[in-house]
């Protein structure tokens, strides 16, 4: 969450006047983090099933608004970018699948419950990651429009 911060405020520094007209409050809100925060620390789902459930349900939230920003994106680009954005995409998911591997490896040699949901949290973190960076994209082609 430090870096996601971080970049915000370079954000402010380079685009100062016009970043008004390409942010507003709610989109430097991360509704699905807020979500899924809310979801864990609701005392129905302090069990590992509970715990993982929320994880499933931000990645799934997170992988939808993935694919919106692409979308959007592949609409907005013109074809040589997008061909670029294409080969970067299917590149991240080379890498999505491949850390999944590595992951589930790395997971594999531990004992207990606890572990789970922070396989699951870790399986977020990497969607999440993609998602916010994509719709920064998005944001960046709004600004001269």
């Amino acid at each position: 969450m430090r870096r996601l911060w971080l970049i915000r405020i370079a954000m402010v520094f380079l685009l100062g006047p016009a970043l008004p007209a390409v942010l507003s409050a709610s989109d430097l809100k991360d509704s699905t983090a807020e979500t899924l925060d809310s979801c864990l620390n609701d005392a129905a789902n302090a069990s590992t099933a509970g715990q993982t459930g929320c994880e499933a349900t931000a990645s799934s939230d997170y992988d939808r608004r993935m694919n919106a920003a692409y979308a959007t994106l592949m609409g907005k680009l013109p074809s040589k970018a997008a061909e670029q954005l294409r080969l970067s995409q299917r590149a991240w998911l080379a890498f999505r699948d491949s850390e999944a591997k590595a992951r589930d490896a790395l997971y594999g040699t531990r004992q207990g419950t606890m572990y789970v949901p922070m396989e699951a949290s870790d399986a977020t973190d990497i969607i999440r990651d993609r998602a916010l960076q994509l719709e920064g994209y998005v944001r960046v082609m709004a600004i001269d429009e």
